[in-house]
């Protein structure tokens, strides 16, 4: 494994060097096979929210060349953790409090968690559980087969996950939609997700899947963000990116693709998603200064 931190410093130090924002000359970027966050493959191939976010940045910044990494999942976090410089498109937003790396402004907004299951399914856990779901109750109950994809964590509803083991926790790339597969074959009744997954599942051709709300989690949109490593290198990639930040929220490519995976209700997406993003703490433009190298 160190060897292989070696190898990516030593591919990396061209992007280093001076950290003033005016001197970021390249971006190295990880992006992993998660559609439709990234999509690699297929018809809708470079048509990920994340492939177009990274799109719409240079865009903004295009003077700034770009180099891509395709990586696992858990690669991605742990070159982060390591301080290697580079940055991922698609992270969770967590202020400036993380440990694993700085966050650009938000660049959009994620519906809350639902809980994905067949149509048929949804009839009955809605009659059993109320509408939106309770997911307390349904959590609980070991009749049904909860799977999801291995190292997830979904916010407010991970100490309730945490209470109860599921059925599978599925590794590897890909883990979404081969969960997806499982529920359509009906080898597990449910499991939870941001509602754009059952949408290009849907629209992918896999088949037909409901996205359900739930009661724990209703209005808590969850806001997307650029993370780089935690170094100046980080810091000075996302002032610049901060920088030219509405060009990017506005990037007319980067909002037909959000309203591609937003499905039925794009309309009322693209009014929330400008709602949520117009919120004071998400403008504040300067990142706090990175740790010591």
């Amino acid at each position: 494994m160190r060897v292989l931190w070696l190898i990516m410093v030593l591919l990396l130090l061209p992007f280093w060097g001076s950290t003033r924002d005016n001197d970021i000359k390249s971006i190295q970027w990880a992006i992993n096979d998660a559609p439709p966050f990234h999509i690699i493959d297929g018809p809708y191939q470079g048509l990920g929210i994340c492939d177009v976010l990274i799109d719409a940045v240079h865009r903004a910044l295009p003077d700034v060349r770009r180099s891509v990494w395709l990586m696992p999942h858990p690669r991605i976090s742990a070159a982060l953790e390591e301080g290697i410089g580079l940055c991922f498109p698609c992270m969770i937003y967590k202020g400036t409090h993380d440990k694993v790396a700085f966050y650009s402004m938000p660049t959009h907004m994620y519906q809350p968690h639902h809980v994905i299951t067949t149509a048929e399914k949804a009839t009955m856990l809605s009659q059993k559980f109320g509408e939106p779901l309770q997911f307390a109750k349904l959590i609980a109950d070991n009749t049904l087969r909860f799977g999801y994809p291995a190292g997830r964590r979904y916010s407010v509803l991970q100490t309730l996950l945490e209470q109860y083991p599921p059925f599978l926790a599925r590794p590897g790339s890909g883990g979404a939609i081969a969960i997806m597969q499982m529920i359509k074959a009906d080898r597990l009744d449910y499991t939870l997700d941001y509602p754009i997954v059952a949408n290009y599942f849907q629209q992918s051709g896999k088949g037909h899947l409901t996205a359900l709300p739930l009661h724990e989690n209703a209005d808590q949109h969850v806001a997307g963000a650029v993370g780089c490593a935690r170094t100046s290198w980080g810091n000075a990639v996302l002032n610049k990116i901060n920088s030219v930040m509405p060009q990017v929220r506005q990037d007319p490519a980067f909002l037909q693709v959000l309203t591609l995976w937003a499905g039925a209700d794009a309309v009322n997406y693209l009014k929330l998603n400008q709602q949520f993003l117009a919120q004071p703490e998400y403008n504040q433009s300067e990142l706090p200064a990175s740790k010591p190298e």
